[in-house]
């Protein structure tokens, strides 16, 4: 079974019940549970799950968290550059630099801050050297300010991605019920209509695929446990 995420459980649950109320007389002929009151039901609790998420304000603060957070580590990327070809003239390893800037691009900013360290250090130990190699006189404060501007923006964003997780654990019930609409329907849907085009749309990997090529994708989500 594909994974569900918590933040495409609505959309996808819209999809799913638009073509559950069309089909529902012939699904319900195959299977006497799914009645128009198990479709009213499934309605139900997506609205529910739905306004649960409305209501979850720390999302769009985590959004603009992140994008500060990723565009402080941008930000340092051309003075960055200018040092490793400092480091280089100095003949000294410029692993540490390189890994720092590939971090910094794959957003692994809590990496990026233990790569900032190592850099001062290496700037510490090495002042007089890199000072005439043509290291800037800045530099050492442009790497302490960055890496207090990135920990305070990290410590930021990790507080409000605990407390989103504890808003999603405590309609945990939801998110299972709703869970559980979704692949019953698209279950029997698709078996019913197998071999039809009619079955992608209960096909949960089909229904992914178009919710990713629409911008619905989200990330960070878990499928709802089954017990």
């Amino acid at each position: 079974m594909s994974r569900i995420k918590n933040e495409e459980m609505v959309p996808m649950a819209d999809d799913v019940w638009d073509s559950f109320k069309r089909d529902q007389v012939e699904l319900e002929a195959e299977n006497t549970t799914l009645t128009t009151a198990y479709l009213d039901a499934f309605k139900v609790m997506t609205d529910e799950v739905r306004n649960i998420e409305q209501s979850d304000s720390m999302s769009t603060t985590q959004k603009t968290v992140t994008g500060k957070l990723y565009l402080a580590g941008d930000a340092m990327k051309k003075d960055l550059k200018l040092f490793q070809k400092v480091i280089e003239k100095s003949r000294l390893d410029t692993k540490i630099v390189s890994v720092l800037l590939k971090n910094i691009t794959r957003r692994n900013m809590e990496g990026a801050l233990v790569n900032i360290k190592s850099v001062s250090q290496i700037v510490a130990d090495n002042t007089a050297l890199l000072t005439t190699k043509g290291m800037k006189v800045a530099f050492p404060a442009f790497l302490s300010e960055n890496f207090d501007t990135i920990t305070t923006l990290s410590n930021e964003q990790n507080k409000i991605m605990k407390n989103r997780k504890e808003l999603t654990d405590d309609n945990h019930g939801s998110y299972k019920a709703l869970y559980e609409f979704i692949t019953d329907v698209c279950g029997i849907g698709a078996t019913t209509y197998e071999g039809e085009v009619k079955a992608d749309e209960y096909t949960i990997s089909k229904l992914l695929t178009k919710l990713h090529s629409s911008g619905g994708k989200g990330g960070g989500g878990t499928t709802p446990p089954t017990a």
